[in-house]
């Protein structure tokens, strides 16, 4: 992965404790977090899960209208960066 990520590269995954869905910058690949919906411990993927709002084309066979991304949008939980980073 390359030191300098574009702001708005976003990967997304799900908690494994809670299930919620989850969208983080790409800069916090392969680094430990804490789950903003359930506090669990959890390691941020380099690549975002299938079935995610970030995952990429052919991921998944169906991919979702936009509609259905607005939707999954409303129930994502954005991981922020905070100072350190």
């Amino acid at each position: 992965m390359c030191a300098q990520v574009d702001a708005t590269t976003f990967l997304s995954f799900v908690c494994k404790a809670c299930h919620q869905e989850i969208e983080a910058p790409a800069g916090m690949a392969r680094r430990e977090a804490e789950c903003p919906a359930c506090g669990a411990i959890i390691e941020v993927p380099d690549t975002s899960e299938p079935g995610t709002i970030w995952a990429k084309a052919g991921a998944e066979p169906d991919r979702p209208t936009n509609e259905q991304v607005d939707a999954m949008k409303s129930r994502t939980i954005r991981i922020e960066l905070n100072d350190q980073w």
